[in-house]
């Protein structure tokens, strides 16, 4: 699924998160730190200290719930949390995602 495609699933026609991304949200706002940041889209990963123990306890929640399996390569790099979310949402089929 290309980036543009990840993108247009997980936006509703209103402009809000759908319900997919609202999920992933909330298990990555479980790992932060500091519980007081409203995390979006345009979250600088390195502003909220996301490390790589937060994203693996993230992919397991996300395997969890919607029953999938996540193979993230060794080199993946996100920048923001909407980066995170899009490539997420990527291993997620359709029909498991909800509305």
């Amino acid at each position: 699924m290309s980036d543009m495609a990840a993108r247009a699933t997980v936006k509703q026609t209103d402009g809000q998160a759908s319900d997919v991304e609202s999920r992933i949200i909330a298990f990555i706002q479980k790992e932060i730190q500091d519980k007081s940041v409203v995390l979006t889209r345009d979250t600088r990963r390195d502003e909220v200290a996301i490390d790589s123990i937060d994203v693996v306890n993230v992919v397991f929640a996300i395997e969890e719930e919607f029953d999938v399996e996540i193979d993230l390569t060794p080199d993946a790099k996100f920048e923001t949390v909407g980066d995170l979310i899009d490539t997420l949402i990527s291993f997620i089929p359709a029909e498991r995602r909800g509305s």
